[in-house]
């Protein structure tokens, strides 16, 4: 099975091996990842995830990352954990930067990096296959001393 804007959806064995990692990185010290459910206000039905790793540890850089059920995209649910989850960064982590990469085609997520108050850096040329062909990514970044501004 494939996405539009991924090579491949993961597969049962796929899953149980990304939880396995997940748990190691949660038992991690110092804690180099985050990975978190995106539940409804309503009755908290796990709706997807959100997550955050150390991608540069040099310079303090964090990247994040999000995936939702098709049928709760567009209401607001990735904005309001991209936002929270780079709050934490920059409140908790000491991060300096957080990142984001998205496939240039997928306006709805450059839409809620945009909402998340991050800057685009630029557009990656042909950095992923996808689909049988090659496609741009973009990249957009918050840095520390903007959230402190707002």
């Amino acid at each position: 099975m494939s996405h539009k804007y991924e090579n491949t959806a993961p597969d049962a064995k796929q899953i149980r091996e990304n939880f396995l990692s997940i748990l190691t990185h949660t038992t991690s010290d110092p804690r180099e990842h985050y990975d978190l459910a995106v539940c409804t206000k309503q009755n908290r039905t796990p709706i997807g995830n959100v997550s955050i790793k150390l991608n540069w540890e040099e310079i303090r850089e964090w990247e994040i990352g999000w995936v939702l059920l098709p049928e709760y995209w567009k209401m607001g649910y990735a904005t309001e954990a991209v936002k929270t989850l780079i709050g934490y960064a920059f409140s908790s982590l000491n991060a300096h930067r957080v990142v984001a990469y998205a496939n240039a085609e997928n306006l709805q997520s450059e839409k809620v990096m945009i909402r998340a108050g991050m800057i685009r850096d630029g557009i990656l040329r042909e950095t992923r296959f996808c689909n049988q062909q090659w496609c741009d990514e973009f990249i957009y970044s918050a840095l520390e001393k903007e959230a402190t501004l707002n």
